[in-house]
């Protein structure tokens, strides 16, 4: 529920989708419900209006996730994305926390990128583990080679405000660029899902995304399944010809757990 008189109504237009309540100090408002983590937490915002200009936080959030997850921010890969990151949106770290200040009239852009920063450092989980190519990557790479589609590994795709991913592969399909991210196991899935919910953002369309699972459908949960053919066509190594239909055709594979739960 909306609280009316926790911020000003010029900053409060510029929230829609945003629930608001007491921050827990004063002067503080807690924002949450606009967005979620792939393992469904929500990703929360705290804000606080100085005078004409708005000072937000992720409450170091980012920064714990990454710590339980067994993420070194102090050097390494990890260390350099995570600024990488937070100088793409502009943003900074403070004690363990994304910060950002602007002025009330960007209230809204600020929060936004508080929160797009925080999904993006949350990928870091993954690229931390090395750039080892799983089973399944080599299997792809292979099978593409085989397949005689150009592709390219790990591009780095830059997404509206600054972040970067890197998917496992861009394929040169013969009508349109898609970008292949495969996954492996439950934590990769969840990490899949939140780097074609980035490319969405990137203005990559459902026909331009696809997201690999090892095995076959029998494998993976429908609920886990749900979700990520909710944000981009899914298909499964054991049926790579249904891959390969989508990539020079464009033809959508079917939701075949939905068939089977049904």
């Amino acid at each position: 529920m909306i609280r009316d008189d926790l911020l000003p109504s010029v900053v409060r237009d510029q929230l829609p989708g945003w629930s608001i309540a007491p921050g827990g100090k004063p002067g503080t408002v807690a924002l949450t419900g606009g967005l979620f983590f792939s393992d469904g937490d929500g990703v929360t915002v705290l804000i606080r209006v100085v005078g004409q200009e708005v000072l937000a936080s992720d409450a170091g959030v980012a920064a714990m996730r990454l710590m339980d997850a067994g993420v070194d921010l102090g050097a390494g890969r990890a260390s350099k994305a995570w600024a990488e990151i937070l100088d793409g949106y502009h943003l900074k770290e403070i004690h363990g926390r994304i910060t950002g200040r602007r002025s009330i009239q960007c209230a809204g852009a600020l929060v936004a990128d508080i929160a797009g920063a925080v999904l993006s450092t949350d990928s870091l989980k993954w690229l931390a583990q090395g750039a080892r190519e799983s089973p399944l990557e080599r299997s792809l790479y292979a099978f593409l080679s085989s397949a005689d589609l150009k592709y390219q590994k790990r591009p780095s795709v830059r997404l509206p405000r600054g972040g970067e991913v890197r998917p496992t592969a861009r394929v040169t399909a013969p009508k349109r660029e898609v970008l292949v991210q495969a996954a492996s196991s439950k934590q990769a899935a969840e990490h899949a899902l939140v780097l074609v919910q980035q490319l969405a953002r990137a203005r990559y369309s459902p026909d331009q995304r696809f997201v690999l699972l090892s095995g076959n459908v029998d494998a993976w949960s429908p609920d886990q399944l749900d979700l990520l053919a909710d944000n981009a066509p899914v298909g499964f190594a054991s049926d790579m010809r249904m891959v390969d239909r989508f990539l020079r055709e464009g033809k959508e594979p079917p939701r075949l757990w939905a068939q089977a739960t049904s």
